[in-house]
């Protein structure tokens, strides 16, 4: 399976990440507007369905 990581780099962590409603099994998650998404590798399949939306989420 693969995971897919977070690359804050390319986030500007100043409002809350839109890509979390298309995650079907709900594993991103966003502490705050303020903060950078993260992955909840637990929920997390590997689908990839986050990458095609944000060049933040990436494949490995």
């Amino acid at each position: 399976m693969e995971t897919i990581t977070v690359n804050e780099a390319f986030c500007p962590q100043n409002h809350a990440c839109p890509v979390i409603r298309v995650c079907p099994t709900g594993a991103i998650e966003q502490h705050n507007a303020f903060s950078a998404p993260v992955i909840n590798e637990e929920k997390c399949t590997g689908c990839g369905v986050c990458t095609n939306y944000c060049q933040t989420f990436s494949k490995n």
